[in-house]
């Protein structure tokens, strides 16, 4: 089993995070590419070695959000609105910055007047970027509890809340930075330890508050996860930060346990004798995913009904659902929903099924999965990148390729599936 271990006992961001998967090993050439339709390109962003506190990590940022962090000593996303202050932390985020379309601060608290963005706007900037369905889902998924979060906050409905600071370009692309590499790592599970949100106040549009700013709470409050780490008089932890975390599936865990592939780090902005950054953990571990099987049988549900039931139970974790056309007592046809997926998830996978569906009882088999060890390694081809999944067995390698990425380009350059694989075969 392949897991990341995240230790955000400096806080995170969506830039720390994207940065310590750089530092991972990941190229950062292909997420750029995917973000050309939003207007950003390689001469727009930083991606450098920093040294923090004697810790080597990467920093990655878009160009100018540095400089306004600076003027601002820090704040973050917020997407509160906040205005500067933000004595934060920094790296963070940049739930700032940059983001072409606005000239600064985003993140910070200019923005403000500029592009309040809902969810319905946020999601079509998603979409429109070159990256896989899978990429979409999920940096939809991220959005959407801070979508959830903003509306406890102001006791809005949340696809009628307008985003600010995290609704700017800079905080999309850290969005889908967050996504992209969490889909290329291609782990089984993902893990986090105590968060440390840090302290002090934000001034956010609506006042000011102590950190973790309003919405910064609710998203940490259901990530299960305690809050802890060395002191701190600025923010660590920002909206976007604890929004990812929320929306790939973290869960708890005091430490990481398994065989450590690498150890890789994540720049912020601040310096102090606690070093600025987010440490990822790449492991590998015999420890059971612990594989759930739920199954539930229907009979009065719309067709949509079901493709909307699906689409929360991907978002709550599930692994794999499938319905399967049956016919029940007193030959009434239905449906029977099939669910896979962790334990960790079983609760909010019931919570789905209870809440989207009419089913008053649900069957719970608790299930042994075997799995090869694998990877996942980038193949180029005359086309572009093809992800390539290889598992070993016994000394030899089976490889894979990734749908989505021969669907890409089969729908880019006009040709069929079988003519992309075969460019991929060639490597």
């Amino acid at each position: 089993m392949r897991a990341l271990f995240i230790d955000p006992f400096s806080g995170i961001s969506g830039n720390m995070f994207i940065g310590a998967m750089l530092d991972g090993g990941y190229k950062i050439e292909p997420f750029l590419k995917g973000l050309h339709p939003l207007g950003i390109h390689p001469h727009d962003v930083i991606v450098e070695k920093r040294d923090k506190a004697g810790i080597s990590a990467t920093y990655f940022n878009l160009i100018g959000e540095e400089e306004k962090l600076s003027e601002t000593d820090g704040v973050h996303e917020h997407h509160h609105s906040h205005s500067h202050d933000h004595s934060h932390s920094h790296a963070h985020d940049h739930e700032h910055s940059h983001d072409h379309e606005h000239s600064h601060d985003h993140e910070h608290s200019h923005d403000h007047a500029h592009h309040h963005r809902d969810l319905k706007a946020v999601h079509a900037l998603i979409d429109s970027c070159d990256f896989s369905d899978e990429v979409k889902a999920l940096a939809k998924s991220i959005y959407r509890p801070l979508a959830e979060a903003e509306a406890k906050v102001h006791g809005k409905d949340p696809d009628t809340v307008h985003f600010h600071e995290v609704g700017e370009l800079d905080s999309v692309v850290d969005v889908l930075g967050a996504a992209y590499f969490t889909v290329l790592a291609d782990v089984d599970a993902i893990y986090v330890g105590a968060v440390n949100p840090g302290g002090g106040t934000v001034h956010c549009a609506h006042g000011e508050y102590p950190v973790p700013a309003p919405a910064t709470a609710y998203l940490l409050a259901s990530l299960d996860a305690p809050l802890g780490g060395p002191d701190a008089k600025v923010e660590l932890t920002t909206p976007t930060g604890a929004a990812i975390l929320k929306g790939i599936g973290a869960c708890y865990k005091p430490r990481p346990e398994g065989r450590v592939l690498k150890v890789a780090y994540g720049a912020g902005t601040r310096n102090g004798v606690v070093p600025n950054v987010l440490r990822i953990f790449f492991l590998e571990t015999e420890e059971a995913t612990n594989p759930v099987w739920y199954s539930c049988n229907l009979d009065d549900m719309t067709g949509e009904a079901l493709g909307f039931c699906m689409e929360r139970l991907f978002d709550a974790g599930a692994r794999d659902v499938s319905y399967t056309p049956i016919y029940m007592k007193k030959n009434r046809p239905g449906y029977r929903l099939d669910v896979l997926t962790d334990g960790e998830k079983s609760r909010d996978v019931c919570d789905v099924l209870f809440t989207h569906t009419t089913t008053l009882g649900i069957k719970k088999i608790p299930l042994e999965k075997i799995e090869l060890p694998r990877r996942v390694e980038e193949t180029e081809t005359e086309w572009g990148d093809i992800r390539t999944k290889i598992a070993t067995w016994n000394g030899a390698e089976k490889a894979s390729p990734e749908y989505e990425d021969l669907r890409k380009i089969a729908l880019e350059r006009t040709r069929s599936l079988e003519e992309v694989r075969h460019q991929w075969e060639r490597r």
